[in-house]
């Protein structure tokens, strides 16, 4: 395979990242904008995967990341 055919290959799964800065009802905002992304992907023809929350030490921020299965993979 060279690498001209590697880049142009589709992947079937697809990981979203969102990132907040720790603050007051930051959790409730990400689990929103996770939510959105979630229903809008769906609608796109994803499934979902997994969501995972996580917050960096000392770093201030709440990441969510979202692994959704891309549309007509198998």
């Amino acid at each position: 395979m060279t690498k001209e055919n590697d880049t142009t290959q589709m992947k079937a799964v697809e990981i979203f990242m969102i990132r907040k800065s720790f603050a007051r009802n930051s959790s409730e905002a990400i689990r929103k904008e996770a939510e959105d992304l979630v229903n809008e992907k769906h609608y796109q023809g994803y499934r979902l995967i997994n969501v995972d929350f996580d917050v960096a030490d000392n770093a201030g921020y709440i990441y969510a990341y979202i692994t959704m299965k891309r549309p007509n993979t198998y």
